[in-house]
């Protein structure tokens, strides 16, 4: 469990880098920021809907709740881990919108830290639920069909 903690306390804090990171769009052409601003509200609509799609299966952390069901409803019908698609479209937004080559890094960054928390809460669900080979076949890991294993 402490790995897990660890591993939603790196991503707060690039998150929190990232977010640091912005220079307030200075010197960005208008359509550039306009550009980042859309990525920003797809990115939080697609946040918001799977946050209220998992319901009471929502954490954090790469385990599951316990008592948890598999959710294959809403963007989970699409994707395993639209939240974590969901904060990389945010964190990109900003750092086209607003960001440096700091919020820049830290997108990256962040992008693999979530790509490694994934495989780890893949693994948590398959072990806890025996249709989640069949879900991971034919769903992708961030992006619609990329990603099955």
């Amino acid at each position: 469990m402490n790995r897990d903690r660890a591993l939603v306390a790196a991503q707060f804090a690039l998150l929190a880098v990232i977010l640091a990171g912005g220079r307030r769009g200075r010197g960005r052409p208008r359509s550039v920021r306009a550009a980042g601003s859309v990525l920003d509200a797809g990115g939080l609509g697609l946040l918001v809907w799977s946050g209220r799609t998992l319901g009471r299966n929502l954490t954090p952390l790469p385990t599951p709740v316990a008592g948890s069901t598999l959710v294959q409803r809403g963007p989970y019908r699409f994707v395993r881990h639209p939240i974590y698609t969901a904060l990389l479209v945010l964190a990109g937004g900003w750092s086209v919108a607003r960001g440096g080559w700091t919020s820049a890094a830290g997108t990256l960054l962040l992008a693999g830290l979530l790509r490694h928390k994934a495989g780890i809460e893949d693994a948590a669900l398959a072990a806890r639920h025996p249709e989640h080979a069949a879900y991971r076949a034919r769903t992708g890991a961030f992006l619609p069909r990329i990603g099955r294993r």
